[in-house]
């Protein structure tokens, strides 16, 4: 039997194996384990007498990756009062993808000693005659003034990780020939897989975020570091994280270089090739969560309907992996047009307001006992509402599940429950 890192880790190793990946390090066990310290690791302000510690911010949305990713998890997701909780982020863009002239790409609602936050993240929930609630975020407490009438909006909740890592090994040509499948289709589902161009002019295929905007674990991590918690490295050497030029307080602030290898292009960085490299180890090692046991008739039954309803096309339950094995997380990591009513005001290139990347169902269960909150922006309190959420490209789905026997629809529901 495999210990706690045993596939996980092979498939850590295998993700990072590469020079390009790894500046061609070997690394093992306890590579993993400097990487869940540092995932847990609570990062203070700069300068500090821990000083492998300090670098957070100046401005910053949480101070450890486990504060927005409990146990390894989807974010708690609570609304208080008509604001948003730890673990849920506000974007900001332009139509053309730049970012706000004074609030950068994040809202960020702390800061280091003797700079003002950015504000509280405000959340308007309407409940519908259907009783499902429609969420929108508003901004309050602004401290740096109005944001730019053009900056569009989008409200996210910190995902689940696990399961990211066999994600990551599954080939752009598998994703794209189901884009291929789905186009040649007649029934209304037409994925599509988000090109992002890197800063070299190359072209990946995006895969982790709510939109894809990020083709590997590396790209994803270093974003969560710099925007989330205001750490400089590789990918964003900017040592002031998301401060813009307006902010000059912010600018001028304090920064850590402390987590430096000396002689490399690291020095300056808060959080150095090395330490990203053992992170992104730790993330891809996490094994993909298990679904609760049901009794094996129950299971079939669920899955049949789950296929009969169209809810497959795009939830697929299984992904092939470069190994010769199976991503086991229903989803097919392309971008779907789900309708107005799931849309934000945040188009960007690549991406519209209204598409989203097919949510990876696995963990749906865990989701659910911690109530979390289902889809982006966790205003689904039930697998029932989230359905009723899809629109556009899964309207015809949820068309299908609303004219179940009741019988079937509580079948289904709990299939899709448990996983």
């Amino acid at each position: 039997m495999m210990g706690r890192f045993g596939l996980g880790a092979a498939l850590a190793f295998a993700l990072l194996a590469t020079p390009a990946a790894a500046g061609e390090q070997t690394l093992d066990k306890l590579d993993l384990v400097i990487g869940k310290a540092l995932f847990k690791r609570p990062w203070v302000p700069a300068p500090a007498s821990t000083r492998g510690d300090d670098g957070l911010g100046p401005l910053f949305d949480a101070r450890s990756c486990t504060t927005c990713h409990p146990r390894d998890g989807r974010a708690p997701a609570k609304i208080e009062d008509g604001t948003a909780g730890r673990g849920f982020v506000l974007m900001i863009a332009r139509p053309d993808g730049s970012s706000d002239p004074v609030y950068g790409r994040r809202f960020q609602i702390d800061a280091v000693p003797g700079i003002p936050p950015e504000g509280i993240i405000g959340v308007s929930d309407t409940p519908l005659p259907d009783g499902r609630i429609a969420r929108a975020p508003h901004p309050l407490e602004l401290g740096y003034g109005r944001l730019d009438p053009a900056s569009g909006l989008s409200l996210r909740v910190a995902p689940d990780l696990k399961g990211r890592g066999a994600l990551a090994q599954v080939p752009d040509a598998a994703i794209l020939a189901i884009e291929k499948e789905q186009a040649a289709s007649k029934d209304g589902v037409s994925g599509r897989a988000r090109r992002i161009t890197r800063p070299d002019g190359t072209t990946a295929i995006g895969r982790f975020g709510w939109k894809a905007a990020q083709p590997d674990l590396a790209s994803q991590s270093a974003e969560a570091f710099f925007l989330d918690l205001g750490l400089s490295n590789p990918y964003h050497p900017e040592p002031w994280g998301d401060c813009t030029p307006t902010q000059t307080a912010c600018r001028n602030a304090p920064h850590g270089n402390a987590n430096r290898t000396e002689g490399t292009a690291d020095d300056a960085l808060e959080i150095g090739r090395p330490l990203l490299d053992r992170v992104v180890a730790y993330v891809a090692s996490l094994p993909a969560p298990a679904p609760e046991p049901l009794p094996e008739p129950e299971r079939r039954a669920g899955a049949r309907l789950f296929a009969a309803t169209g809810c497959a096309a795009c939830h697929r339950p299984a992904l092939p992996t470069r190994d010769g094995g199976q991503a086991h997380m229903f989803t097919d990591l392309l971008l779907h047009q789900m309708g107005p009513g799931l849309g934000d005001t945040m188009p960007e290139p690549g991406a519209g307001a209204s598409q989203w990347r097919t949510a990876p169902l696995a963990g749906l269960s865990d989701a659910l006992a911690d109530e979390t909150g289902l889809l982006h922006d966790g205003r689904a309190r039930t697998i029932q509402e989230a359905i009723a959420w899809h629109g556009g490209e899964a309207a015809e789905a949820a068309r299908r599940f609303g004219a179940l026997p009741m019988p079937d629809k509580a079948a289904l529901v709990r299939y899709v429950s448990s996983l």
